[in-house]
């Protein structure tokens, strides 16, 4: 009767196999890795969804005022062009009250400091999340119309108006969107934009309107 010896005896990885097998899990990390990237945050997504509303109804009540935007057309004719040194930001969106079905996109999801308003009778500064951009265009593409109100970097005039010219470095507060923000253009879009994008929007705002510096009408939520 024969008898069967078996061997148990595991053998180590040698050190070239060790190497290799380390290899093939970093690079298939690297391939896995892009694919399990998470989207963006569901409340930077329905902040940006709020900025095309917004861009639409601006543009709609544009039309009817001779394509230009609120700030730029007289009280006298509908506007708001005399609160443009205002602190009562609200003035430039409440007029919008034919354009928006209500207050409550003008308040950002991520934004813990304003609350959402469903009346337009009720909607104070405390109720926004969004700046206007003074030298917004509609037949300029590229201009700033609107963007989370948490951006510095600008230079604040005596009005409270802030300013951004090419040499300003914007940056976005930590408290709405983590350090990057949403902006929405002349054209009714919207993006998301970091710093560095932001400068880079700035610069062609800048160039597409031909001013000195890019004026931003910002609210404070702790006022009315």
């Amino acid at each position: 009767m024969k008898t069967v010896v078996t061997n148990n005896t595991s053998r180590a990885l040698t050190l070239v196999e060790l190497l290799i097998s380390i290899f093939v899990i970093v690079v298939m990390a690297g391939l896995l890795l892009p694919a399990l990237k998470r989207p963006p945050p569901a409340k930077r997504v329905n902040c940006l969804s709020n900025l095309k509303q917004v861009g639409l109804a601006f543009r709609l009540w544009s039309g009817d005022h001779g394509e230009h935007f609120p700030w730029a057309v007289p009280t006298a004719e509908g506007g708001t062009m005399e609160y443009v040194a205002s602190p009562e930001v609200i003035r430039h969106f409440a007029i919008l009250t034919n354009d928006l079905s209500s207050p409550r996109v003008l308040s950002c999801l991520a934004d813990e400091k304003v609350s959402r308003e469903a009346n337009w009778t009720n909607f104070q500064n405390s109720n926004l999340s969004y700046f206007v951009g003074l030298e917004a265009d509609e037949s300029k593409p590229q201009s700033i119309l609107t963007g989370d109100r948490n951006i510095f970097g600008g230079v604040i005039d005596s009005n409270g108006i802030v300013n951004f010219g090419s040499n300003s470095l914007p940056r976005w507060g930590t408290d709405i969107h983590k350090g990057a923000g949403n902006i929405g253009l002349g054209d009714g879009s919207a993006q998301q934009v970091n710093p560095q994008t932001m400068r880079k929007q700035i610069e062609a705002a800048l160039l597409a309107t031909n001013v000195a510096a890019l004026r931003f009408a910002i609210p404070n939520p702790d006022s009315k």
